[in-house]
């Protein structure tokens, strides 16, 4: 679902004109988490870094509740960029939920870790709650969702 979600605000930002990127965590290198980040060169991993984070202005995090937080590989993903990469950049939160909060916790764990980077993180953080029942055949239509993301991409254009 979280997929479906970050295609969808993707598409309402391109709409808008903006020049946007889209990373899954769902390919990262099959090295990525057995790997000494911290010492060993991974050229994968930098060009990652390179392409979707050094340069961004702004970072959208789409992120599914996982035992009432967020992934640990997010965690992980965030540890293993150095955090000059993050410091005054700005950032968007989407909680994605199959129960009832929209993975409101997770969003508040993210925030704070965010704030420790010195990223600026938007007020305005959707909270897509029993995500299976926003969508038709694979698309979020549920009319309180669909509006929530058009006017987070209106925020984050502004932002």
């Amino acid at each position: 679902m979280t997929s479906l979600v970050s295609s969808t605000i993707y598409d309402l930002l391109k709409t808008r004109g903006c020049e946007v990127k889209l990373y899954s965590l769902q390919d990262l290198p099959a090295s990525f988490l057995h790997s000494d980040m911290y010492k060993a060169d991974d050229h994968e991993m930098d060009e990652i870094i390179k392409e979707y984070i050094q340069n961004a202005e702004k970072i959208i995090f789409v992120i599914p509740e996982y035992n009432g937080s967020y992934p640990g590989v997010l965690k992980l993903f965030i540890d293993s960029i150095h955090p000059r990469y993050f410091r005054e950049k700005k950032a968007g939160l989407i909680g994605v939920s199959d129960g009832h909060s929209g993975n409101l916790r997770g969003q508040e764990h993210l925030t704070g870790v965010l704030h420790y980077l010195k990223m600026y993180v938007h007020y305005f953080q959707p909270k897509l709650s029993a995500i299976e029942r926003l969508l038709t055949n694979h698309t979020i239509t549920d009319a309180r969702a669909v509006k929530q993301l058009n006017d987070f991409a209106d925020y984050m254009v502004k932002f």
